[in-house]
Parts: structure tokens; sequence; C-alpha cells
């Protein structure tokens, strides 16, 4: 396989598959006792079949991998756009997660206009992957809204 496109659904279908094994395995070590545990089943299930899936395009052509990635970015900036309406209904701070869901959206629109260029698709791509990594971090280094008794 000389192009990079086989490194793409390889590489999303491991990391879906582990993430969905890494999860499976957490529910029933200890979520399964917990509140809201069950989604974590349903995330489970859910990512290994999508890792499955993603294996499966390993020796289709370039535009199934890259519509695939484009429905995965969609997704994320539906969730995103969604979480933020839900966070402006509850008081809470929403433009972080409005604008991450526009990002997204943006990179989806890019990627479809570009889709014959297979140098601007990966850039692209891994443009959002990078901006995904650092909305992540600053998420994680974010204070919390809810107060610890220390």
């Amino acid at each position: 396989h000389d192009t990079p496109f086989f490194s793409v659904p390889f590489s999303w279908g491991f990391w879906l598959v582990v993430f969905g094994v890494r999860n499976l395995v957490y529910y029933f070590t200890m979520a399964r006792h917990t509140v809201g545990g069950l989604s974590l089943l349903f995330i489970a299930v859910i990512a290994i079949d999508l890792g499955a899936f993603s294996f499966t395009l390993i020796n289709n052509p370039r535009p199934a991998v890259v519509l695939y990635l484009i429905s995965c970015n969609a997704f994320t900036g539906f969730v995103s756009v969604m979480r933020a309406i839900e966070s402006k209904t509850l008081d809470s701070r929403w433009k972080p997660s409005l604008i991450h869901g526009i990002v997204c959206f943006v990179l989806v629109v890019a990627s479809l206009v570009f889709m014959g260029s297979e140098r601007i698709i990966i850039a692209i791509l891994c443009f959002g992957l990078v901006y995904g990594a650092c909305v992540r971090i600053a998420s994680a280094v974010q204070p919390t809204e809810i107060v610890y008794i220390q």
C-alpha cells in the first residue's frame, strides 16, 4: 500500500478497538455498579463495531475512507453543538463547545470541497486531530464548576 490512506483506517480502527476494549473492561470491573455505567457499555460496543468497520476500509478506494472520516467529524461537530445548546440552557460554559462544533463543521465543508486533492485532505484531517487534542487538553486543565470540600 503506497498511499497514506492505508494508515488512516488502520490507525482509526486500532484506536477504536483499543478504546472499546478499555471501556468494556472498565465497565465489567467497576462501571456496572455506578450511575450511568450502562452508557459506557454502549460506547464500548459501538467503538469496537466502528473499529472493525474501519479495518474493512483498508483495501477500499480513497473516497470511502475520506467519507468515513468526514462523517466522524460531522458527528463530533453535531454532538458538540448539541452539548453547547444544552449547556446554554443550564447557564454553564457553552462557548468552547460551540466553537469546537463549528470548527468540526468547517473541517467537514473544507474536506468536501478539496476531496480531489489527497495532500489537502490529509492536512485538513491532521489539523482536525491536532485541534481535537488541544481542545481535550484545554478542557482537562480547566477548573471544575463543582466546589470540593478540602
